[in-house]
């Protein structure tokens, strides 16, 4: 069945434990969107940016950074928000990212920021929990044998 708006039609609905998986990435992107504002507010009101480099361009690091975030966060959003939506889409994506976080939670522990790491890392295997169960694993597996047999 095919919808002419939305594409495919699924059977069945997205699993619950793939929403909540999508509602933690969203969480995720909210947290990193509230960290860009902030580091487009250090670029043109601080004198003493957050963000140090010893290139020509040190004094655009800070937005470099924001824009480099919204992109890819921007995506996982939109990533997350299809999934609500009942049309999921790029678990690998959010898999890399995830994998990311996990190694950013390692140096916030490194670098004594204990509470945000545990944070994060309780946040990025949630996220995982919600990609990996077999429940999501079926579902996106039915998605994909539905797309492979219209082509």
């Amino acid at each position: 069945m095919e919808n002419q708006q939305n594409g495919p039609v699924a059977d069945a609905e997205v699993p619950p434990i793939m929403r909540f998986g999508a509602v933690v990435v969203l969480v995720q992107c909210l947290a990193i969107f509230v960290y860009v504002v902030q580091l487009f507010i250090d670029q043109f009101t601080a004198t003493d940016h957050k963000l140090e480099s010893e290139s020509a361009a040190a004094g655009y690091v800070n937005i470099g950074t924001a824009v480099f975030l919204l992109i890819i966060f921007g995506y996982l959003a939109y990533v997350a928000v299809q999934t609500l939506k009942g049309r999921p889409r790029a678990t690998g994506a959010i898999v890399l990212i995830e994998a990311i976080l996990a190694g950013v939670a390692i140096y916030m522990f490194r670098g004594g920021a204990v509470v945000l790491g545990i944070a994060t890392l309780i946040s990025v295997v949630l996220a995982l929990v919600g990609v990996f169960h077999p429940r999501s694993a079926a579902y996106n597996e039915a998605q994909y044998e539905e797309r492979k047999a219209r082509r």
